[in-house]
Order: C-alpha cells, then structure tokens, then sequence
C-alpha cells in the first residue's frame, strides 16, 4: 500500500521535465530527483510520452501532480505561451493519468511553486497577500490571500510601459537581451513597482533559477513591499506539484 504523505511531483520546464518523490510532512525529496529534456514545441503525445519517461524512473501508484506552464482549470490546457499551441483544451490531467496508469492532478507551474513556498518556504510565515514570482523561460505568479490561491494569475504577461512584463525582465529576457545585473536588477524593478501599484502585497517572494546568486542583484532591488528569496529554489516546482494532489480531486485512471 502507498504512504499517503508521499507523492510525485513533475515540473514541466521549458528545457526539462524534473520529478522526484516528495514526503508531502516535510517538503523534502523521498527519491532521487530525475530529469528528461522538454520538448516543448513538440506534439501532444511527444510530451506526455516524455512526461512518462520522468515517471516511469518512480515507480509505484502513487498519486502524481504536474506543473505545466499554462492556465489549467479543471485539469484542462486553456494558454500556450512558452509550448505547443496544439495543447490549448487538452485534457491534461485525465491523458497524462492514461499515459503514467497513475492519479494526476494538474496544476499552473508557478501556482506549483507558491504552493510550495507556502507551506514550506520563504512564505510559511506570511499573512495577508502574498506574491509569488518565478523568474525563468518567462515569468509566472502566484497569488495569495490570507493562505488562499487566486488561480492562474499569469501576471508575467501584464503590459509595463509597453512591453510584457517577461520580456523585460524573466531570466530569459536578461540572455537574450544581453542585460548586466544592474540593467536587469532595473527592469526588474519596473515590474515589481507594476504589480506593487495593482496589488499592494506584504510580500514577494522571488523564486527561479536565476534567484540562486541573490548577491549578484538583490541589494540592486527597490520595492514597497518586504523582498525574499525562495527557500525552495529549483525544486518548488516539483514539490508543489507534489503537494497539489491533496488539493484538488485528480483525474483517475
């Protein structure tokens, strides 16, 4: 019989699928962590048979969650900025559970990694409104209030001064736009005085791979509201994938 406190969690990047087994007490990984390349622009089935690949190294019946980078409600693909256009209205979490032969629950990506900072990270302590950012292929939020998600809020793709908030200043952008630290730190805080003007949260949390030198531009950072670093850097995603199984009735088999 599988322990309830443990779950898989597979979190959709843009260049990898990573997965692991999650102790659902702590937030710690039960498992190896394990990764598949993404094809992101690839069919439907290339994915989800890539989405297996990751699973098939954990195996067992334990109930899976997915982070994928879309507006998902009712376990179904609605956006498409960063894959496949073809995955708009796919039933996500009933095929991906036809594909592992496992319960899946599906989730936005970066409502994954709030959930995680939430309950285990750089936000566990915080009340009121929270904002959780992922920085990385574009730039996904999550949103709380008083402990509650406000669902799929896709604030990267909000309009500042012109441009998709993203495209100034997600980890992506500060590549492709050739940005030192001190011209992405500034587009950075254009952004965050954006979402601060519409939201006036108590906290940000900033997660993504590109959080992990927080030297390298988090004293460059100018916010109304209280900045930290996510605790659970690249592995949010797949541990509040993880824990949205017990959030949310998952597809069956």
């Amino acid at each position: 019989m599988n322990d309830p406190d443990l779950a898989v969690g597979i979190d959709v990047g843009g260049s990898s699928i990573k997965c692991a087994l999650v102790d659902l007490r702590s937030g710690r990984f039960a498992s190896e962590r394990f990764s598949v390349p993404t094809p992101a622009h690839g069919s439907v089935d290339a994915l989800l048979d890539a989405l297996a690949t990751a699973a098939a190294h954990l195996p067992g019946g334990h109930a899976v969650g997915v982070a994928f980078p879309s507006v998902i409600r009712n376990g179904i693909v609605r956006t498409a900025a960063n894959i496949n256009k073809d995955w708009i209205g796919q039933p996500l979490a009933a095929r991906a559970a036809a594909h592992l032969g496992r319960s899946v629950t599906a989730i936005n990506d970066a409502d994954a990694a709030g959930f995680a900072e939430q309950r285990y990270g750089a936000a566990h302590d915080a009340t009121g409104t929270v904002l959780v950012l992922t920085l990385g292929t574009g730039i996904g939020s999550a949103l709380f209030v008083d402990g509650r998600l406000v669902p799929n809020t896709e604030l990267g793709h909000l309009q500042v001064r012109g441009m998709e908030a993203e495209q100034r200043a997600s980890g992506r952008a500060k590549v492709e736009r050739a940005l030192d630290w001190d011209a992405w730190a500034a587009e950075l805080n254009l952004v965050l005085a954006e979402m601060h003007a519409l939201l006036w949260p108590d906290l940000i949390v900033l997660c993504g791979g590109i959080t992990e030198e927080p030297e390298r531009f988090l004293d460059k950072l100018r916010c109304e509201a209280p900045l930290r670093i996510g605790a659970l850097r690249a592995d949010a995603g797949i541990v509040g994938a993880a824990l949205a199984t017990t959030l949310a009735a998952p597809a069956s088999r």
